[in-house]
């Protein structure tokens, strides 16, 4: 009867080890889930002589950009236009005042709000010149960043990997260790207890209560 409860007991710490490991696996996507989001806004592009195949390109590919991270909960242009109207967001585009993008950041509930003013210089109809601007408005800082743009058409996608770089990729949220995270150490030290414990039950080590066997005289 004694073996069998050692034998149970021991199994009761085996499993109990198995499950402390797992929780470690796991852990990590504690701190991926526990990640703070950052509330972006995009409230379009204002385009003068670009056609209209192009201006959806480009208008898209900015897009693309926030709504490719994971951390980002954005609110497109089509969302702003639905909630402000659309000659609202017009005259937003026109003048990208910093006062009443900042504000309007507050509006919306976000913390970065991203506009766009392109222009097509080019006089050779084959030919596409972007002149313009990428701006960011930080509610948190109240701060506003630009980003001045001369490229032929062609050479767009630098320009993207640019502004990606120096708008975007900066207000992403900076990963924590995991070692940094309570969840870590609370399965870590559940882990430790279990070898401890298993260790002590395998070499032999008296229950509660037990008393010493006396050696016999020789």
């Amino acid at each position: 009867m004694e073996k069998i409860r050692k034998q149970v007991k021991q199994l009761s710490f085996v499993s109990f080890l198995i499950i402390a490991l797992n929780l470690m696996v796991v852990a990590p996507g504690w701190v991926v889930a526990q990640e703070k989001q950052v509330r972006v806004g995009f409230l379009g592009v204002r385009f003068e002589g670009l056609p209209e195949k192009t201006q959806d390109k480009i208008q898209n590919d900015f897009l693309a950009m926030l709504e490719i991270e994971p951390t980002f909960k954005v609110q497109t242009s089509s969302d702003i236009r639905k909630s402000l109207g659309a000659d609202r967001v017009d005259r937003l585009l026109n003048g990208l005042e910093p006062d009443s993008l900042l504000y309007l950041c507050s509006d919306l509930g976000i913390d970065h709000l991203y506009a766009a003013k392109i222009q097509n210089q080019s006089k050779d109809s084959s030919k596409i010149i972007l002149v313009g601007s990428f701006n960011r408005y930080d509610r948190p800082t109240g701060a506003t960043y630009s980003y001045s743009m001369l490229k032929y058409y062609d050479d767009f996608p630098e320009e993207l990997r640019i502004i990606k770089e120096q708008f975007i990729l900066t207000i992403i949220p900076r990963s924590e260790s995991i070692f940094t995270k309570w969840p870590f150490f609370v399965v870590a030290g559940l882990a430790v207890v279990g070898i401890f414990i298993l260790i002590f039950s395998r070499s032999g080590g008296g229950e509660v209560g037990d008393r010493p066997v006396e050696p016999t005289p020789t």
